[in-house]
């Protein structure tokens, strides 16, 4: 009896061990959850608004900070924009800061695999259309230095070879927002482009070979 209840408490303590081991520490004392951190995708219709479509990429970094290109769309009209701030953990729970609004969005989380994760709002700064508004963040796979994240930002030594490489791998794409971010201490510039088609991309350029040398 005395040898069930230390294998018991062996299991216990090795789950609770290998829980605690996807959170880990960042630069501002709070801890994220290393399983969320990539570049994500996600959509829905009248969930959080009545006749709001909603399309969106969220790029959560080791570091704590965030990237989110959303457009949503009302009565015909296509609007985007692009938002910034910090993410963490606490207390099991999900938290996201907007620096645009000052304010921070509280949800339960749940990993319903490595690709996709389940997120309910307790508190959101947004009227919310139902009671429990809830969305699935699906992770966008890539293996190639696409420039589509932090992670496969492509390289460039002027501005210039920016504007190249998107003429280059986006045709009849319009230039529609332009803005620095830091990510693992190095600088990035982020060029936010719409297709032919209305869709928007967000495209990562690593200007570390540059940046503050002129």
């Amino acid at each position: 009896m005395k040898n069930f209840n230390l294998l018991g408490l062996s299991f216990i303590l090795l789950f609770l061990t290998s829980c605690g081991s996807h959170l880990i520490s960042v630069s501002n004392e709070k801890q994220i959850d290393k399983r969320l951190v990539g570049t994500w995708t996600g959509s829905e219709k009248d969930d959080q608004i009545e006749g709001v479509e909603k399309k969106w990429e969220m790029q959560r970094n080791e570091d704590g900070t965030f990237a989110l290109d959303f457009s949503y769309k009302q009565r015909g009209n296509t609007y985007n924009h692009i938002e910034k701030g910090n993410w963490w953990i606490e207390n099991g729970k999900f938290y996201e800061f907007h620096e645009d609004s000052g304010k921070t969005d509280l949800y339960r989380y749940e990993i319903l695999d490595k690709n996709r994760i389940k997120f309910t709002a307790e508190s959101i700064s947004i009227e919310m259309a139902t009671e429990n508004y809830s969305f699935i963040d699906t992770r966008k796979k890539t293996n190639v230095k696409d420039g589509l994240s932090f992670d496969t930002a492509i390289k460039v030594n002027s501005v210039r070879e920016e504007y190249q490489y998107i003429e280059a791998n986006c045709k009849d794409c319009k230039l529609i927002g332009q803005s620095l971010s830091e990510y693992k201490g190095n600088m990035y510039d982020l060029i936010k482009v719409e297709k032919s088609d209305g869709s928007t991309s967000l495209y990562y350029f690593d200007i570390k070979s540059f940046f503050g040398k002129f």
